[in-house]
């Protein structure tokens, strides 16, 4: 495997944006490339408030050595990148199309990855050709905020290309987590689309407002999930009580196997959320900035404590936990 300096991104986005800066800021050289010369111009100004953002709220990053090269022709981003990175539209045929256009890149054994968040990345390096040198790297939104990035194994995917993306993800100075097995969705999606799917059931019965679902998932387990995950929480509860309760609630949750009636109303209605003025809630009345910023303050926040709470317990500062039983 080549060593990895140059790399090239397509598609200029929120995801292709800031993973630009992400990789700037780590001293990578970056090629960002998109189709649309006039949004190539504008994104000068989107990545320089996302660093100006990172500075200020994260801390400067001094003499990283990263450049950012904004290109229109994909010819040179496909003679000089060592690493493709696909930040373009959610679309299997789009992305299969772009990977197709770098004969150079695959020829000396580039490494290509894409930010999909659920796509198959067997298909995609299929259909592409780059099966043998491709990883998906989820990346959660804001990306140059969150830290953790999934790192998923096509069935043509060698243990090389796993490793070497791992590390590229640590450089990032983000925590790579291989997914193993090449499903829709997943890890995180999976277990984030669960939650949704109870969220809408829950609004749809009338058992609760969507402020209300929203209200219970922020104030309780919410709060828990950055330092216990749900299994290690289920082990503190105890599996025999888990077993117990299961028994009676998991044949009264949502199980509908497409999206919900209540969702497929609100779409064909026009109701899409943010973008339409209305959703779950009156976005007319509310400010989507606000809500952003707020979201990613707290980020920055919660990340500087779990940073702090680690060096206290490596150097034995931490106090004595109270557990005060189980508690699911």
């Amino acid at each position: 495997m080549q060593s990895i300096r140059q790399v090239g991104i397509c598609g200029i986005g929120q995801m292709g944006a800031a993973a630009a800066v992400c990789f700037k800021r780590a001293g990578y050289e970056v090629l960002l490339w998109a189709r649309n010369p006039k949004k190539l111009d504008l994104v000068e100004q989107t990545l320089h408030t996302l660093e100006t953002w990172m500075d200020l709220n994260v801390g400067p990053v001094t003499d990283s050595g990263g450049t950012i090269r904004r290109l229109q022709n994909l010819k040179t981003l496909d003679e000089n990148a060592d690493l493709v990175m696909d930040c373009i539209a959610e679309d299997m045929g789009q992305k299969t199309e772009l990977f197709r256009r770098f004969p150079h890149c695959k020829a000396r054994g580039a490494i290509f990855i894409t930010t999909t968040s659920g796509l198959s990345i067997t298909e995609m390096g299929r259909l592409s050709g780059c099966g043998h040198l491709l990883a998906g790297t989820h990346f959660w939104n804001p990306p140059h905020l969150m830290p953790l990035v999934e790192v998923v194994r096509g069935e043509d995917t060698p243990d090389g290309v796993i490793e070497q993306v791992c590390q590229l993800v640590k450089s990032l100075g983000k925590i790579p987590v291989k997914v193993q097995r090449d499903v829709p969705g997943f890890i995180g999606n999976r277990l984030l689309h669960a939650l949704w799917r109870e969220s809408i059931n829950l609004v749809e019965r009338g058992i609760a407002t969507p402020e209300d679902v929203d209200l219970v998932a922020r104030l309780t387990f919410g709060l828990r999930l950055p330092v216990i995950g749900p299994l290690e929480n289920m082990d503190l509860v105890g599996l025999d009580l888990i077993e117990r309760i299961h028994q009676y609630l998991l044949a009264d949750l949502a199980d509908n196997h497409g999206p919900s009636e209540y969702l497929t109303k609100s779409t064909s209605e026009g109701r899409l959320g943010m973008k339409s003025g209305k959703g779950f809630y009156d976005w007319q009345s509310r400010n989507p900035e606000e809500v952003v910023q707020k979201r990613d303050i707290q980020i920055v926040h919660q990340l500087s404590f779990l940073d702090q709470l680690e060096t206290n317990l490596a150097e034995g500062k931490a106090s004595d936990t109270n557990l005060s039983g189980p508690s699911a």
